[in-house]
Parts: C-alpha cells; structure tokens; sequence
C-alpha cells in the first residue's frame, strides 16, 4: 500500500494527475458494477483482489473501448470467475481495446471468453493474457461476427487452457445438429489477423463423439499465426478452414502437438481445409494413437501452400484435390526416444539426429523455435519445433511481461 501510494504520488507531482486510473474490486457486485460503470466514465482499469468470486449467472460485458480486467497482484492462479454452469459466458468483449489478463475463468455454460463484432463497428485488437480457462460448456474462447461487424487483430498468450476430466460430463451434446461433442479451445469465424502464441491447450476430447480444434480459425477468417503452443491429447490440433468454410494465408509454425491413446475419435495434429496460401513449418507432432495422418491438406481450394520443416511420426497427406506449392524436408518417422518426454507432450530433442539436426530448409520468419530460442544453433536450423542444444538455457521473457510488470506498478497494484 505504501509502494501504491508513493507511485501515484509521484505521478501526481510530474503529471499534474494520475495518468492511470484503476478501480479495485473484491466482490462479484463490485466487480459487476465496476464493469458496467466503465460505459458511463468510469474507470476503465479493473483490478481484481484475490478470491474466487462465484458469478452464478451473472456475466461481464465489456461494451465500452480500452477496458482492462485483470488481477491485482497478477497471479492468476490466486483471481478465480466461476461461472458454476450458471453463467453462459463470463466475458463478452464487444468493443476495441480490450484487455483480459492474469485470471482463472472457469464452469462457463458456454464459452468463458466470447469476442464479436460491435453493433456499430470492428472490435479490434483484443488482448487475452495469462489466463487459465477450465471446463468450458462449449468451446472455450469463441471469436465471431455480429452480423456486418468482425473481430480482428486481436491475440491470446500465455495462457492454459484446458477441459478435464470433471468438466467433460458438461460438455454440450448437441446431437440434434450432429455436434455430440460441442467443444474444443479457440474457435474464430470470419476472424482476420489474429495471433495465438505460447499458451498449452489440453484435454479437448469426448468418448462420445469428435470434439473440435485446439485451434480453429475458419469461415473465411484471414492472416491468421499460430505458433509456440502446446497442444496435449486434443482430438484435433490446429486448424485452417473446415470444408469449404475456408482460410485464406497464415502460418503455423513451432508448435508441440501431442496425443496419447485413442479416446475414440482421435484425430488429425494439423489440417487445412480450403486454405489457400497457409504456411506450416517446423513443428513436431507425436500421437500414439493410430490415426495415419500428422497433417492433412483438402480440397483444391487449400493450394498455394507450404508445408515444410516438419517432424513427425505420421503420414503428410493430400485429400481431395489440395495441393501445395512447396512440400519437403518433412521427417515423418520419428519415434518416442528422439524426444525427451513423448508421452506428457515434451517434444524437445534429446540429442542431436541426423536428418533432423541441421536439416531444415531456410524460410523467411524462421528465426527462433519453440522456446523463442534463436535459429539456427549450428550450421543449419533443426527440423521440427526443437532448435536442439546440449546446454539447457531459461527462454527469453515472454513478450509484453516487462511492460506488464510497469504497468501494473503504475496502475498501483501492491
């Protein structure tokens, strides 16, 4: 409270006023009026003391430009939303600027985070970070249109996000519309530009029916960047267009997607599905399940793609008239001891390979692996997600922590 105090003084005295203005809430009340009064004038930075704070049916609509929600102290593990199954979605982010970080959203209906067009404009530049969702009722971020309107730019990192055992008997089964299994971790329609970057996505699965993507983005979305996630023991990975609700450009690049023993409906790591122009490069995916195919292109409208630098134990296939550009140095026998931990989804290298090490094609925008580390290492970038070394180094600061870090110390969090 002190270091809080000096901090605004300070601004006081070099500003005139504060330059950042926050409201701390301790309630679901406070929290509630705190997010409606940011449409009137209120202070549109809202920070969350600890606690969890049961919604049970009531929800956060962010209506207003250049809204920040996040936790005081910045632990999300420490700010819990639970939204019990009463509460169909905890967030809905319906105009620009807006920010959600360092919380636990958890037990939505439906989806906990939900961003769409604005009634009267684009939302853009959305901003989800450090933040751990659980046991979404449907998918568990969903970004869509509002009719005219879009949601573009925006980005998710940092965060977990996760379906587990106990949330899986409250998944959707909507069997009326052929969606027994109504779930899966991002799902964006007609959504351009957006990033989603270093999160761990896991457990998206059903023994009843095919859940969806880790990462979705289709229905003529756009631009899209995908790179540096864990995606663990989801039926599907990662996903560019379904049918002929296609994607156009975008990349996939150093991911980790792993999957264990069937469930039932296992799936594809990575599919383009009328994705014209999509990159997909350097990443390793592992299953131990027997679905034959790693990554799958379709239909003649996925072309103009590039598929390379990727490092597999299943088959890169073409279906129904796709084709690509460029597709090569693809290693697609790997086998569980090249990697340090197949079976929890760590797919570092344990040592250096040949054919694998130094093997990858050079290609603009390969300048770092999974863990942000530079490429290449040696005389050549490694194949897969892993730049191997034999001397384990700490990854770089995640982009944005340090700013963070200043800004919450001005906005005067203890």
């Amino acid at each position: 409270m002190v270091l809080r105090s000096t901090v605004q003084l300070l601004l006081l005295v070099l500003f005139g006023q504060p330059i950042f203005a926050a409201t701390v809430v301790n309630s679901v009340s406070t929290l509630v009026a705190a997010v409606n009064a940011t449409q009137s004038g209120s202070d549109r930075t809202i920070l969350v003391a600890d606690g969890v704070y049961h919604l049970d049916g009531q929800y956060l609509r962010i209506a207003v430009d250049g809204v920040t929600v996040r936790s005081e102290n910045g632990e999300r593990s420490e700010v819990i939303l639970d939204g019990n199954y009463q509460t169909t979605e905890i967030f809905q982010i319906v105009a620009s600027n807006t920010t959600i970080a360092d919380l636990t959203l958890r037990r939505a209906r439906d989806h906990p985070v939900h961003v769409m067009g604005g009634s009267s404009q684009d939302v853009l530049h959305t901003l989800i970070d450090n933040v751990h969702i659980i046991d979404p009722g449907e998918q568990a971020i969903k970004i869509n249109t509002s009719g005219a309107y879009t949601a573009d730019s925006g980005r998710v990192q940092n965060s977990l996000i996760e379906l587990t055992a106990a949330g899986r008997d409250f998944v959707e089964n909507d069997t009326s519309n052929g969606y027994p299994c109504y779930t899966g971790g991002i799902d964006a329609h007609k959504a351009a530009d957006w990033i989603i970057q270093d999160n761990t996505i896991s457990g998206f699965w059903c023994s009843n029916g095919l859940s969806e993507h880790g990462v979705h983005f289709w229905s003529e979305s756009s631009g899209t960047l995908v790179q540096r996630n864990l995606i663990i023991d989801c039926d599907r990975g990662i996903g560019f267009g379904l049918g002929s609700s296609g994607h156009s450009g975008g990349v996939i690049r150093n991911n980790m997607i792993s999957h264990g023993q069937d469930h039932g409906f296992s799936d594809v790591g990575i599919s383009l599905e009328s994705a014209a122009g999509a990159q997909v490069y350097n990443n390793s995916i592992f299953f131990e399940h027997s679905y034959p195919n790693a990554v799958e292109y379709r239909f003649p409208e996925s072309n103009n793609l590039t598929i390379i630098n990727n490092l597999t134990n299943r088959a890169i296939s073409a279906r129904n008239g796709a084709t690509a550009v460029e597709i090569g140095a693809n290693v697609t026998d790997a086998v569980a001891d090249w990697f340090v931990d197949s079976s929890i989804g760590d797919l570092h290298l344990r040592s250096e390979r040949a054919n694998v090490t130094g093997a990858a094609r050079e290609i603009s925008g390969l300048v770092d692996d999974f863990d942000r580390q530079s490429r290449p290492r040696g005389t050549g970038p490694d194949i897969g997600a892993d730049e191997y070394s034999s001397a384990v180094q700490p990854p770089p600061p995640a982009p944005g922590k340090v700013v963070n870090s200043w800004y919450l110390l001005l906005l005067g969090a203890p």
